[in-house]
């Protein structure tokens, strides 16, 4: 639907707060968006990754404002190619630059980005981001480490900063449904003790591996491909409020809350 939805608690209807006026390029649109997140005045940045862009919509606006990218889709420090994952930390963007294999840090207000992992390449090493075009999940964690998930490699990378080359904290033992496996990771977030929840898309569920684990536990779904409410299908993306998980179901066409 090319649109950011915002769904009140309780309501039964959303309200478009980004978006919604057709798949296109103009500053009032938005081409295949693969990821959101708020600042806590409310303004929406959108990952506007056909568009090779990142847009931030003010709220209540009709417009947005290109904020990373929309320099046409290149690697050049001022482009963007077909971006996935975004994070929001302390008012700089973390930008998941899939087609260049490489994690971008833009300031704010910054006419560039600076590449802060990988941008070696697409293939297993551990100095490398290997994330197919606009899959993938990112979180940075207080000490500015940088979390992602490798939807080809069926792992979970953590790149701490200023580090050349990134360790493996989930998964990188194959495709798979054991519990030391993942099947097209997707969403990624972690907790404050270092744990890893992990969204798999073939795998139907949500794993948590804790700091230093060699393997993850089932916390949600893992019950098959479903609509009941204790299944999820194809989770594209998670995010966890206190005690509380949120869900992005892609097949379901829904957000799940799981307590």
């Amino acid at each position: 639907n090319h649109r950011v939805q915002k769904w009140l608690p309780g309501a039964t209807s959303g309200v478009t707060v980004a978006g919604g006026n057709g798949n296109g390029t103009a500053a009032n649109q938005l081409k295949f968006p693969g990821d959101v997140v708020v600042a806590s005045n409310g303004d929406v940045y959108v990952s506007d990754g056909l568009n090779s862009r990142v847009q931030k919509w003010a709220p209540g606006a009709t417009t947005g404002v290109t904020v990373a990218g929309g320099n046409g889709s290149g690697s050049a420090a001022n482009q963007l190619h077909f971006n996935g994952g975004i994070f929001l930390k302390d008012g700089d963007l973390y930008i998941l630059d899939c087609d260049n294999f490489r994690i971008q840090k833009w300031a704010a207000g910054a006419t560039t980005g600076v590449t802060v992992a990988g941008g070696n390449g697409y293939g297993p090493a551990l100095n490398q981001v290997a994330v197919p075009s606009m899959a993938g999940g990112i979180y940075v964690d207080a000490n500015n480490s940088i979390y992602f998930t490798e939807y080809g490699y069926e792992r979970v990378k953590k790149w701490e900063q200023n580090a050349t080359s990134a360790t493996i904290v989930a998964g990188g033992n194959g495709q798979g449904a054991g519990a030391n496996q993942l099947h097209r990771p997707t969403g990624v977030i972690v907790d404050n003790a270092g744990g890893v929840y992990v969204a798999e898309e073939t795998n139907n569920r949500i794993q948590y591996w804790p700091a230093n684990a060699t393997t993850g536990t089932t916390v949600i779904g893992g019950n098959g491909s479903g609509t009941a409410l204790n299944q999820i299908s194809n989770p594209a993306e998670l995010m966890k409020f206190n005690d509380t998980v949120f869900v992005c179901e892609t097949d379901n066409r829904r957000v799940t809350r799981f307590i």
